[in-house]
């Protein structure tokens, strides 16, 4: 069941097999102003403590909004990697370049002569660094919409509250195996784990933190750990197949998995496991976007969860993207969608 729109809470508490949509947090994220995000992608999110999170958007429209849900054609394009910081109500927009020449944060270098950009993952904070992953994707040239292809994946440093990059590293595993690491990242007893998509497989990785750097990286092999990533091994489970962006947390003894269905699929799963490595089950179709069916030119994917909101108390915080098949300029195509799934509905 879907409980009717709500801002962040509601006067009746939604039943535990009820699904709650969110519009307060779309409002949050692309507020009126003079140069503030107007519409993005990826919608990816890291806690940054004391209610204050990051997020992390991939191609990426700034300029001015006045709230008439219209987008400005003259206003520049960010490909690759956006920031803004959300606390409370308050928000701010991080880019690289300046405001009349807009660039990514973390900009990358042309691959045989064409555009590349760093497409963003997940990461964590730690002693004021922020450790993020993200696939380096290179661009054809000929202009259309899926004219790209992937090229490795990076782990790279920024300082933190400047965002300057400190280093930058091609990950040795991705030529070895085509694994894109660098979601659901999380800390457990010693080792910061991350997962990975390749074809729809899920693979695991973890690393231990060395003098503020991850180090001693390690790829689960289908039975234990191996420092050879050509030995990774997907992760076993109850029919599991993964989007390009997919969710990984622990919530209190079980771990989640929250993904969307491959190749622009509106329905949004979701797993728990035992271990950080599986097996998978209890496969649930939590949401299905509506929005691709009342409009065929908009297109669902890459659901995200944000475990660090608990507005709704006992309920999981997930948002999906939206974008367009052919463009438009209302800003709102271009908005990611929220909804607020309850946990039990997941762990029953």
């Amino acid at each position: 069941m879907i409980c009717a729109a709500f801002m962040v809470s509601c006067s009746s508490r939604p039943a535990a097999n009820e699904v709650t949509v969110d519009t307060r947090m779309r409002q949050l994220l692309f507020p009126k102003g003079e140069y503030v995000l107007t519409g993005g992608d990826a919608a990816i999110s890291i806690a940054l403590g004391n209610k204050k999170s990051l997020w992390l958007w991939g191609d990426s429209f700034l300029g001015k909004s006045t709230g008439d849900n219209t987008r400005e054609t003259t206003m520049p394009t960010v490909f690759g990697n956006v920031f803004t910081i959300l606390e409370g109500d308050s928000v701010r927009t991080i880019i690289g370049g300046t405001r009349e020449h807009p660039g990514p944060v973390v900009a990358s270098e042309k691959i045989d002569g064409k555009y590349a950009v760093y497409w963003p993952h997940h990461g964590f904070l730690k002693d004021n660094i922020l450790h993020l992953f993200a696939s380096q994707v290179v661009f054809g040239g000929t202009g259309g919409m899926w004219d790209f292809w992937g090229n490795g994946v990076i782990y790279c440093r920024l300082s933190y509250p400047d965002f300057k990059l400190i280093d930058l590293q091609n990950m040795e595993s991705y030529p070895a195996n085509k694994v894109t690491y660098g979601y659901g990242v999380y800390e457990e007893r010693g080792h910061y784990y991350f997962y990975g998509n390749t074809k729809g497989n899920l693979h695991a990785g973890r690393a231990r933190l060395v003098n503020n750097k991850l180090q001693d990286w390690e790829f689960f092999d289908g039975t234990g750990w191996t420092a050879d990533p050509s030995k990774t091994h997907p992760l076993a489970g109850d029919d599991v197949a993964v989007s390009e962006q997919f969710s990984i947390f622990k919530y209190k003894d079980k771990y989640i998995l929250v993904t969307q269905a491959r190749f622009l699929g509106n329905e949004i799963f979701t797993y728990i496991a035992d271990s950080p490595t599986g097996p998978w089950y209890n496969k649930k179709k939590v949401f299905s976007a509506v929005e691709p069916v009342e409009d065929k030119n908009l297109m669902s994917y890459n659901a995200m969860a944000h475990p660090q909101y608990k507005e709704m108390k006992d309920m999981l915080l997930i948002s999906y993207c939206l974008n367009m098949h052919k463009p438009t300029l209302k800003a709102s195509d271009y908005h990611p969608r929220f909804i607020w799934v309850p946990y039990q509905m997941i762990l029953k």
